[in-house]
């Protein structure tokens, strides 16, 4: 299974998605992520389609992103090992960033996945982002006549 990840999208794009999605009530951003992990959308076609853009601006297609979660780890274990056998505290120091790291990613790819999954709201084409428009990288007129899903 490879890993979900959402549409190239402008720097300018990604960081009005995720101001949207901060701007949301605390709420509405639980009810969300709650909603898309038992697979279903939120009610608020505003709120669902803040929440994609905000998906698909975390999970951009990077190369991080398109790691297996048990990369990380993995690699955390290989640099103690090493450590261990060198007797190396700052190769031990680096085994503990990459287990943080891979435990942050594997958290937010965990945690948005399912919003990407549910729904593709419209002014989304072919998956690039040519960096014109505002209002739908914000989901500000995103949500508008998504009704179907």
């Amino acid at each position: 299974m490879s890993a979900p990840v959402g549409p190239q999208l402008s720097p300018q794009r990604r960081a009005t998605a995720v101001r949207a999605f901060d701007a949301l009530a605390p709420q509405d951003r639980r009810d969300v992520l709650a909603l898309a992990r038992q697979g279903r959308r939120h009610p608020d076609e505003r709120v669902a389609a803040v929440a994609w853009w905000y998906a698909a601006s975390v999970l951009q297609p990077r190369w991080y992103n398109r790691l297996p979660l048990a990369v990380a780890p993995a690699a955390a274990l290989a640099l103690l090992a090493a450590a261990l056998l060198l007797d190396a505290w700052p190769v031990a120091l680096l085994a503990l960033l990459a287990l943080l790291a891979g435990a942050g990613l594997a958290r937010q790819r965990l945690s948005t996945a399912p919003l990407l999954r549910l729904m593709r709201p419209p002014g989304t084409d072919s998956g690039t982002d040519s960096g014109t428009g505002t209002g739908a990288g914000a989901g500000t007129d995103a949500g508008a006549g998504a009704g179907t899903a």
